[in-house]
């Protein structure tokens, strides 16, 4: 089977099919459905209004925008969905109420499942200089899925008058990014799809012209009228868009700017400006989401981090399931290592569990080790642990790993690291042949076949150096995922075939300089080669294939099944074969050092 080939930017708009087909689930829970969320402040589709005092209540309301079902009749959620609303984690911005008159900074709700309007109140409890910097979050409140963060709104609360007047002259606009929901307004480098249209024009003949822009001094984002060809992004600093009267949409794209992430939700802020007298209209607030190295994290992007992978492991109970599906016996070993599918599997691991952490904080995403690099951020009691006199790494009281527990082991994380706390590889006996430099990954050859070769130079490297014996990172491959310095280190490893791809044009699936193994494992048929190495091969567990003998065996359970569809994420589906891993660029990540367009 070939490949369809597609222009990154044609994502967006199978987001807005998963919608129309309820394929987006929980990535905690991936067989239960998502509810997609529509928030209104002020009771408005436009943001225009979004802002708050610290004086009275604001109403808002809440609704559940998916709730038939694809196939035949009846609701997806009968009962509705029960809740939290919150203020974002680490934040007591907003009062949230389910009355004008309360004082709770959240309360609990069911959503009706008829698709019918929640209402509720919010106020500011500070006020905020930086529009759209207080995020109202709705979390899942179940017996199952419960602590799953279903969609997020910023809003303000300006010390004075709001910078959007609330004037009823002036025209109103909607935007839509990928979908009506604000879970998916999370990007990448990649171009999404976005849609604007005019609320209260005057009449369905009017026109209203609008430039597209960033905020001020949050030139996070780029934007395109057009959907940009395959291999291409959206370039473009500012564009115009013309409305009309009749109610119809009009598409555009967005993308991040290149070296411009965010650090904070909702920090890349679009805005809509009426072209003809310079009136600002709206804004939308988002996250330009980057895999960056761990010596660039924030304390604030530091500390999220640390809280989401504490609740991958303690809140959805989720971290062994990880463990377990890797190198745990000889046959779950070979899915994994030592063929060609190591680089697109590890793909899949690190992209998996990044999803259960966006759904504890969609802001989020996976730092990497660049271990051929000192890296002082990385081996701290305050991030994952520096040496102590024994074998467990020293972690500060506050840190949200201080109680990492896995089963059968001491409370703590056991490691003795060569680099030692400033992270620095030239402490590393060998270092010069046992921890590969970028420069020689990258010069392995231009073909898969030669680039390949780095699981054994360049990834055991990193894993037989970053600890001693004793370690679970170097101990052996069946404990080193205990260590959540793992997803680090195979987010570097993750990011330098990335690299690698970006500046030798591999993407293209269908050809053997990107990947060796074409075809499927019963055609054509090659000596030696186990199921799970071919292009066209899906991938254990998550294609819950088990059992089997010969070449064609696989364990006896599939821990990580099915893969997670979210609203932002649809690549590479719930049943990834090797093909759909191959290009990162549609599956909504990037990393900071290097822009793949």
């Amino acid at each position: 089977m070939r490949r369809t080939i597609l222009s990154p930017a044609l994502s967006c708009f199978l987001v807005i099919q998963i919608l129309i087909t309820g394929c987006a689930v929980v990535p905690t829970c991936p067989t239960q459905l998502l509810p997609v969320i529509e928030v209104q402040v002020n009771n408005t589709a436009s943001t225009h209004d979004d802002y708050l005092t610290t004086t009275g209540y604001t109403p808002c309301r809440a609704r559940i925008t998916n709730v038939n079902k694809v196939f035949g009749s009846g609701l997806n959620f009968p009962g509705g969905v029960e809740v939290e609303l919150r203020n974002r984690r680490l934040s007591t911005d907003l009062t949230v109420s389910a009355s004008s008159s309360g004082a709770t900074t959240s309360f609990f709700a069911t959503l009706p499942g008829n698709g019918n309007w929640l209402d509720f109140f919010i106020k500011g409890n500070t006020t905020s200089s930086i529009d759209k910097s207080a995020i109202l979050e709705i979390a899942s409140a179940g017996v199952t899925c419960n602590e799953v963060v279903l969609t997020r709104k910023g809003v303000m609360v300006p010390a004075g008058a709001p910078p959007i007047p609330a004037t009823p002259v002036r025209p109103q606009v909607e935007i839509e990014v990928g979908s009506v929901s604000n879970l998916d307004d999370y990007i990448a480098w990649s171009p999404v799809g976005c849609r604007i249209k005019w609320d209260n024009p005057p009449g369905t003949t009017a026109t209203l012209n609008v430039t597209l822009q960033n905020m001020s001094g949050a030139d996070r984002l780029r934007f395109s009228n057009t959907s940009p060809a395959a291999g291409a992004t959206a370039t473009n600093a500012t564009i115009s868009v013309s409305l009309t009267g009749d109610g119809a949409w009009t598409q555009f794209y967005i993308a991040g700017n290149n070296g411009h992430p965010s650090i904070n939700d909702k920090d890349a802020i679009l805005e809509a400006v009426e072209t003809s007298s310079g009136n600002l209209l709206a804004r939308e607030g988002l996250m330009v989401r980057i895999r960056k190295n761990v010596n660039a994290l924030t304390t604030d992007e530091r500390d999220r981090y640390l809280e989401a992978v504490r609740d991958v492991h303690q809140t959805y109970n989720f971290y062994m399931l990880f463990k377990n599906s890797h190198s745990q016996t000889p046959i779950a070993d070979v899915q994994a290592h030592s063929g060609s599918a190591f680089l697109p599997w590890h793909r899949a691991f690190v992209l998996h569990f990044e999803r259960l952490l966006q759904s504890s904080d969609p802001s989020v995403a996976v730092p990497y080790w660049h271990f051929d690099q000192s890296s002082p951020g990385m081996f701290n009691p305050d991030f994952l642990g520096s040496n102590s006199s024994g074998n467990l790494v020293n972690l500060n009281a506050t840190n949200p790993l201080v109680t990492w527990n896995i089963p059968g082991e001491l409370v703590g994380i056991r490691r003795k690291t060569p680099y030692g706390d400033s992270g620095t590889p030239g402490s590393v006996t060998g270092t010069t042949t046992g921890v590969a430099t970028e420069m020689s990954t990258l010069g392995l050859g231009a073909d898969f076949v030669s680039f390949k070769g780095m699981e054994q130079t360049t990834h055991n490297g990193a894993h037989n150096n970053s600890g001693n014996t004793i370690s679970w990172i170097a101990g052996s491959r069946a404990t080193a995922p205990q260590d959540p310095i793992f997803y680090s280190l195979h987010g570097n490893v993750d990011r330098l075939w990335a690299k690698w791809q970006w500046i030798n044009n591999r993407y293209d699936a269908t050809q053997t300089n990107v990947y060796d193994r074409q075809g499927s494992f019963t055609s054509p048929v090659v000596a030696g080669q186990r199921l799970g190495q071919y292009v066209d091969d899906s991938l254990w567990p998550w294609d819950n294939v088990t059992g089997g003998t010969g070449l064609a065996q696989r364990p006896t359970t599939a821990p990580l099944t099915p893969f997670p569809i979210t609203l932002g994420g649809i690549f590479p589906g719930s049943r990834p074969t090797i093909k759909l891993l191959i290009d990162f660029r549609l599956a909504n990540f990037g990393y900071d050092d290097f822009f793949p367009y």
